[in-house]
C-alpha cells in the first residue's frame, strides 16, 4: 500500500474505508445538497448505470439524474442505511424520502410524499466510481397510487 492507495494489475485502488467515504459523499452532497460538483469527483468518464439503460453514459448522465430526481422531489432525503466496502466494490443500502412537486419521468406533479429503498452496487476502479447495478422500489406506483 502506498499513500493509502493498493496498486493491482496496474491499476490504483483505494481501500475500503476510502470508497465508504466516497460513497458517503456522492449520496450526501450530490443528492441530499445538490452539489454536481461531486460527481466530477467521485465518478470516471466512462461510468455506466447497468440497470438505467436510459441514462446517459459518463458524468453527464449522472448530473443529469442527479437534477431529475431532485428537481422532482426538490426535498429529496437520501438516508445511508448499510454500507459495505471492499477495495473494488461498495454496497450500499439506502432510503429515499421526498415530496413529489415537479414533474418526474414525465409523472405530472401529485404532492405525494414516496419512500424508495435501494440497494446498489458500485464497482470503483482509479479511485473512481465507474460502474453500478441497482434494485429498488417503483416511485411511479407509489406516486399513481
Amino acid at each position: 500500500m502506498i499513500y493509502g492507495y493498493y496498486i493491482s494489475k496496474g491499476v490504483v485502488q483505494l481501500s475500503a474505508a476510502e470508497n465508504r467515504a466516497l460513497i458517503q459523499r456522492v449520496y450526501t452532497e450530490g443528492f441530499n445538497q445538490g452539489l454536481l460538483s461531486v460527481v466530477d469527483e467521485m465518478f470516471a468518464s466512462h461510468f455506466l448505470d447497468r440497470s438505467t439503460p436510459d441514462q446517459p453514459p459518463g458524468i453527464e448522465g449522472v448530473k443529469a439524474y442527479i437534477r431529475s430526481v431532485r428537481a422532482g422531489f426538490p426535498d429529496i432525503a437520501v438516508t445511508i442505511e448499510d454500507l459495505i466496502a471492499t477495495e473494488e466494490r461498495v454496497v450500499v443500502r439506502t432510503t429515499w424520502c421526498g415530496t413529489h412537486l415537479a414533474t418526474y419521468e414525465n409523472l405530472a406533479p401529485t404532492g405525494k410524499r414516496v419512500m424508495r429503498t435501494m440497494i446498489q452496487i458500485f464497482r470503483v476502479e482509479d479511485g473512481k466510481l465507474c460502474e453500478e447495478w441497482s434494485e429498488g422500489g417503483d416511485l411511479g406506483q407509489q406516486i399513481l397510487a
